[in-house]
């Protein structure tokens, strides 16, 4: 059975507040192996800092927490990444035009997406088993924000 790309129906996604939703995209992260080093109320406060930017026409496409506990978000118009500070959260983004090309690698014990991008290359670690499914997701959003 294929994964669907989108997180989950858009008329569920209407009725959500931040926090519910938020819950949402962990426990997608989660259940399709896209989770790493943080805790559940860790990324869900982060989810919570990421959904008030989102523009009113984006949508949550692929949720996923890295082995360093980042929380990322991937839209069809970016790619959005919070990290928890001592004091408050910062947020980066990436538009997919400043990504060149995207690759992962997997290994018996840990796994890694490469975004080759014009300021260098970054590698974000994530769960062995959901590398790849992220990289092919990613490319598919790259893709289509031509």
């Amino acid at each position: 059975m294929k994964r669907e790309p989108v997180m989950y129906d858009q008329e569920k996604i209407k009725k959500m507040k931040n926090h519910e939703l938020a819950m949402e995209a962990y426990f997608y992260a989660y259940n399709h192996k896209l989770f790493g080093g943080a805790s559940q109320k860790k990324a869900v406060k982060c989810y919570e800092q990421i959904i008030p930017i989102l523009d009113s026409d984006e949508r949550i496409n692929l949720p996923f927490i890295s082995t360093y506990g980042r929380c990322y978000v991937a839209t069809e118009k970016r790619l959005i990444k919070c990290t928890k500070k001592l004091f408050g959260y910062e947020i980066e983004e990436r538009n997919w035009n400043e990504i060149k090309h995207i690759f992962y690698t997997s290994t018996a014990s840990r796994g890694a997406l490469i975004l080759d991008t014009i300021y260098g290359e970054v590698k974000i670690g994530v769960h062995r088993d959901g590398a790849g499914y992220a990289c092919e997701v990613l490319r598919k959003l790259k893709e289509a924000s031509k």
